[in-house]
């Protein structure tokens, strides 16, 4: 059980060590991952390793038949989400009694997301004596109990975040506002001052996002292109947005928090809360999509009053004050500013 701070590197600290150890057998090691795009990103690690070791991806919304060809063809690790195995596993097409390896990766998000009671049904088909990994930015009570079970209490717990859960080349900021109509032209104003290049906008729910990305579109002079992103697109629009994000063709990208997790996208000058999420490790992984591979970024939040016991809860797991930022002395810019 290890723990360790997003963007830190623990996908090679699973996937190398199952490649020493791996007999070339079938359906060997099982990674279970919370989102499709973690599925993948784990999945490319593996194939950027370029040896003989044949791995594939099991995620919804793409073709069972496709998959269950390739479960047929044979391959040595299996990536994907909770659902679509128990799915295949039901149907047969996935065997279980050769599992060597099973790997939790981002167990938090999966617990967060409502996976626990799939995740236990996957453990609970395996009755071989595999060795079982799992890897979390933050822990949780649930998890713990969940390692010691199926670990039969013999684990060793790793502790590699210590004290500061966020990274330290992190920029952190929060504006106050007092009234909820005020929210959009503050978030304005906030572009203007720190014109970021590649901007990540967290929102807390699907409506928010839709609504945020009409609001901006149809904003006079604004030069952002802006992208979306939530669980309402298919897989392949998706993947069109990510790819155009990661091509600077979109560089701003209005996330819920679906992508807060496995967007192995690098610099991202700048993660922006526009709400505040409502439990202090999501914050966590949102912030941590900035200052990945020892690089700067800034997350700036924006909090209503009636949210800031939100943002002293935050404060709180981190253990690390966030600087209270105001626009007052940037009024007298408000006639040249072209967001206004």
């Amino acid at each position: 059980m290890a723990q360790a701070k997003t963007g830190s590197g623990k996908t090679l600290a699973f996937v190398l060590p199952i490649f020493e150890r791996l007999e070339g057998i079938r359906n060997e090691a099982l990674i279970l991952t919370p989102t499709r795009e973690l599925a993948k990103q784990v999945n490319q690690v593996i194939k950027d390793l370029g040896n003989s070791v044949k791995s594939m991806t099991i995620y919804g919304g793409v073709s069972i038949n496709n998959q269950i060809r390739k479960l047929d063809q044979g391959v040595h690790i299996i990536v994907g989400t909770p659902g679509r195995i128990i799915d295949l596993y039901k149907r047969k097409n996935l065997k279980l009694n050769n599992i060597r390896f099973v790997v939790v990766d981002e167990a938090d998000r999966l617990f967060d997301m409502g996976f626990a009671p799939d995740v236990k049904y996957i453990l609970n088909q395996i009755k071989t004596n595999y060795q079982f990994l799992l890897f979390s930015a933050t822990l949780h009570n649930n998890i713990r109990e969940l390692v010691k079970k199926y670990s039969k209490n013999k684990f060793q717990f790793i502790n590699l975040s210590r004290d500061n859960l966020t990274v330290s080349s992190t920029k952190q900021f929060y504006y106050l506002i007092d009234r909820f109509e005020e929210k959009f032209k503050t978030f304005l104003k906030i572009l203007r001052r720190e014109k970021p290049k590649h901007t990540l906008v967290f929102v807390n729910t699907k409506k928010t996002a839709e609504w945020l990305n009409r609001r901006l579109k149809s904003t006079h002079n604004f030069y952002y292109k802006v992208g979306i992103i939530s669980g309402n697109l298919s897989q392949h629009q998706r993947e069109k947005i990510l790819n155009s994000f990661r091509t600077y063709k979109i560089n701003m990208l209005i996330a819920t928090d679906v992508a807060s997790r496995g967007l192995d996208i690098e610099n991202i000058s700048h993660v922006i809360n526009y709400d505040v999420p409502k439990y202090p490790n999501i914050y966590v992984h949102r912030i941590g999509r900035t200052s990945r591979m020892n690089k700067h970024g800034v997350a700036i939040t924006l909090c209503l009053k009636d949210e800031y016991e939100y943002l002293c809860h935050i404060e709180g797991l981190i253990d690390k004050e966030i600087r209270l930022k105001t626009l007052q002395y940037q009024e007298q810019e408000r006639y040249h500013n072209p967001f206004y």
